[in-house]
């Protein structure tokens, strides 16, 4: 879906809105439009490139346009039932999500893993799009078969593999790219994360160091009493909501520490050696793990909700 967004982007804003007029093609956060403005510039100004956005994480909304795709490529008898099979199912939940806007029956979190599994198992000789695809869904619906049946940890843990490993490959794949990440803080923390996994932040972390290079990370908060977008899943769109105080992550300090009237980047390094040994023991997990985790905090004072697309 990653390379669906990279297409759409290509024709501006409005190539993305094309794209999301089909239900089946709705990538997480892209329905917001500053999102989606931020994603044609950066389409706009990579026009040398081939593929310029990658995709790591698992896909929500978009199985409708995978399957489609995989259904337009050459394969087995066999494949093709067990992809009929996984089709059907597809669109049996959906009709059941239209029916009922009860987010249980969006496919991506209902879906049987196996059925995908049997596609793979039926077309050995898929090529690397269509493996990759296939990956992807089967990945899916594993991560939230776990997360349904509140198998939270090992949810979380097979989602940072397969982040990791799709970050690898698009690494070996462009040994010298300079990539910009953008996830969710969780997901781009160096060490264990707040779900108490290694994710996406310690892979990137280790493999610029492995290429003589750095990686720096910025922990992005909305301002004091400001709102975020947060998704509805039963209507599929954003709503406005408020964005709390994040006491409970521990940022009270940095946060009291932004300026009232402004943005505020703050550079966490020099805290570090005041949050090490004995004396990080009094403070709260969060915050250091968000000092040592991370490189700046950026406390976006004044900010709005996004809009949607």
């Amino acid at each position: 879906m990653a390379a669906e967004l990279d297409r759409a982007a290509r024709g501006g804003v409005e190539g993305l809105r094309t794209l999301f007029a089909d239900p089946g093609a709705n990538v997480a956060f892209f329905g917001m439009r500053e999102e989606a403005e931020w994603i044609a510039s950066v389409r706009a100004n990579a026009r040398q490139r081939g593929q310029a956005i990658w995709g790591l994480d698992y896909e929500v909304g978009g199985d409708r346009r995978i399957l489609a795709r995989l259904k337009a490529k050459r394969k087995p008898a066999a494949a093709a039932t067990a992809l009929q099979a996984l089709e059907d199912a597809s669109t049996a939940s959906w009709a059941q999500y239209a029916e009922t806007h009860n987010p249980q029956f969006i496919f991506s979190f209902s879906g049987d893993p196996a059925l995908a599994a049997a596609v793979r198992a039926a077309w050995p000789n898929a090529d690397a799009e269509a493996s990759l695809m296939l990956e992807t869904l089967e990945e899916t619906l594993a991560i939230n078969r776990l997360w349904v049946g509140r198998e939270g940890w090992a949810s979380n843990q097979r989602r940072a593999q397969l982040n990791r490993r799709n970050a690898r490959r698009y690494l070996h794949a462009e040994p010298d790219a300079k990539v910009l990440f953008k996830f969710g803080s969780s997901h781009m923390v160096r060490g264990l994360s707040h779900t108490q996994v290694l994710d996406i932040g310690t892979a990137v972390s280790e493999m610029a160091e492995d290429r003589g290079e750095k990686s720096f990370h910025v922990f992005v908060l909305p301002g004091a009493g400001r709102q975020v977008a947060q998704f509805n899943p039963a209507e599929w769109r954003y709503n406005p909501s408020d964005a709390g105080t994040y006491e409970d992550e521990g940022m009270t300090p940095l946060l009291a520490a932004a300026y009232p009237d402004a943005f505020t980047l703050i550079d966490l390094r020099p805290i570090r050696p005041l949050v090490f040994g004995a004396r990080h023991k009094a403070l709260d997990a969060d915050l250091v793990r968000t000092i040592h985790g991370f490189d700046a905090l950026l406390v976006l004072t004044g900010s709005t909700p996004s809009s949607n697309l």
